[in-house]
């Protein structure tokens, strides 16, 4: 490969750049996650319209963890009564993001008057899984106008009186395929002025496009500089992958909790077929692994 290639692979990379202001007022993260949002409309065979808020979603959750650490995890859910009844997007801080909807039955049949109507009227509910925290911290607010930017740095105006400004940009091709996504957020920290705070977002105001910015610029960096009106350190460069974990031996630990006979039920009905809904991948019980479960159950019983 040309040093070229390497250097169009790498800019091409899904990646998510976390900066501080050089007087530590504003903290912002730029997102690049195209190819993450491509993977998950292929693993979950989704059309134009759901594709882009499970991208979305995605990125929110991305957006999240960056400003973790280690390990820990962010969580965003929307459930509500609209044509997407719920979406669930989960991100690490290392960048390994996965998520999945639901989109009601018959739902192409659904006439949508209003973009609420995708959401309709419900709940956001955002999750850290912190290693200081015995329990996940949980913050939930109602579906504030059915726009996940918005929602998002809704609830964190209000639930977590963060001065926050969110942009994300999905874009669909002709075949209704996702063709480009992203996302920016900036929030305020202790010791802002509200000068400081105007300038922010009389900039953000500014942006028409933030894909063009992206495609237009040498790299995130670059991006970052046209778009923010302050100096800043780079505290963290990752790359972000659509990643899901499930194995078929981790789906049949959890048939352990059944019981005997409600495994033996399954064997004799045929129920072989086990779906992650993290990533759409399908495993298949065969008899011997029933047979194991079964002896499994027994052996714990004993």
């Amino acid at each position: 490969m040309s040093n070229e290639e390497l250097k169009k692979q790498f800019k091409n990379r899904d990646r998510i750049l976390l900066v501080l202001s050089k007087n530590g007022h504003f903290r912002a993260a730029l997102l690049r996650n195209t190819n993450t949002a491509k993977i998950a409309q292929e693993k979950h065979n989704l059309t134009g319209i759901p594709a882009s808020y499970l991208a979305r979603a995605l990125s929110g959750a991305s957006l999240i963890a960056s400003f973790l650490k280690g390990e820990e995890r962010a969580i965003v859910e929307f459930q509500g009564n609209g044509v997407i009844s719920k979406i669930y997007a989960e991100s690490s801080h290392h960048g390994e993001v996965r998520g999945y909807l639901h989109l009601v039955a018959n739902a192409s049949k659904v006439e949508i008057n209003d973009e609420k109507d995708i959401l309709g009227d419900g709940i956001l509910k955002v999750t850290r899984i912190l290693y200081d925290k015995s329990h996940p911290v949980v913050g939930i607010l109602e579906i504030h106008n059915g726009d996940i930017a918005n929602d998002l740095a809704y609830y964190f105006n209000q639930s977590e009186q963060i001065p926050t400004a969110i942009i994300m940009d999905v874009s669909l091709s002709e075949k209704d395929m996702i063709d480009h996504s992203s996302a920016l957020i900036v929030q305020a920290m202790p010791g802002f002025t509200l000068d400081e705070l105007k300038s922010v977002l009389d900039s953000l105001t500014n942006i028409k496009d933030l894909s063009d910015i992206i495609n237009n610029s040498d790299d995130s960096n670059d991006a970052l500089h046209k778009i923010l009106p302050f100096d800043y350190d780079i505290m963290s460069n990752k790359p972000v992958d659509f990643l899901c974990r499930c194995t078929k031996d981790k789906f049949i630990d959890a048939l352990h909790t059944l019981s005997y006979n409600e495994i033996e039920q399954m064997q004799k009905e045929g129920q072989n077929e086990l779906v992650c809904q993290y990533c759409n991948r399908h495993y298949y019980l065969d008899d011997n692994d029933f047979e194991k479960i079964k002896l499994a159950i027994i052996a714990k019983k004993n």
